[in-house]
């Protein structure tokens, strides 16, 4: 059976993964390979659904308890109904946020427990680990800054929230910086694009 390669960027809000996950998929399309550029939460019909009731603003009175299982739930749907049958034909996939998002912004920043979300975690991947997770690091001030579009339900939270979510990425880059990897989110894209495949294509 053939086995494909995993990709993930994720990051505190604002630090560009999507642009970059787009822009490197674009990149291996150009090479002729079969990739999937996927999002999280989302990716599926169901998840798609999950994603919308997890970052609608009018749910400020969801518990981080409630955000962790929806998290997991449309996770779950991803994995059994897209990456799993994606990686077993061999083909790339790029995706933008993974478990690592749960376990910093639930199991860190909100205070749910690292070993509890990643222990759960295991139910809803299958196991799988990614090859490689990017981390795009950024002041959480700078992130929220860029965004252009509405703030979505998570990104309202305080600032105090989205620095504890900083501090959980890098923590998570520092004890396995096999898995982990971190660049900053600074400078051109086209830079910042140009580290994601140097470090990209050792794995694919």
């Amino acid at each position: 059976m053939a086995t494909g390669k995993f990709i993930v960027i994720d990051g505190p809000d604002g630090c560009g993964k999507s642009t970059q996950a787009k822009l490197l998929a674009e990149y291996f399309k150009r090479k002729h390979l079969k990739v999937l550029n996927l999002r999280e939460p989302g990716g599926t019909p169901i998840s798609e659904k999950i994603r919308r009731i997890l970052l609608d603003p009018a749910n400020s009175r969801m518990t981080v308890p409630t955000e962790l299982f929806l998290y997991m739930a449309s996770r779950a749907q991803l994995v059994d109904e897209v990456i799993k049958p994606a990686l077993a034909k061999g083909k790339i996939i790029i995706c933008g946020r993974f478990l690592s998002s749960t376990i910093v912004y639930q199991g860190i920043a909100g205070n749910i427990g690292k070993k509890l979300v990643e222990d759960m975690g295991k139910i809803a991947t299958h196991n799988i680990i990614p090859d490689l997770t990017i981390i795009l690091d950024i002041k959480p001030e700078d992130g929220l800054r860029r965004k252009k579009t509405r703030p979505d339900r998570m990104e309202k939270k305080e600032l105090a929230f989205h620095r504890k979510v900083r501090k959980g990425f890098l923590k998570l880059a520092m004890e396995n910086p096999s898995k982990y990897k971190v660049i900053p989110s600074f400078g051109s894209i086209e830079s910042i694009q140009g580290k994601i495949r140097a470090l990209v294509e050792r794995i694919i």
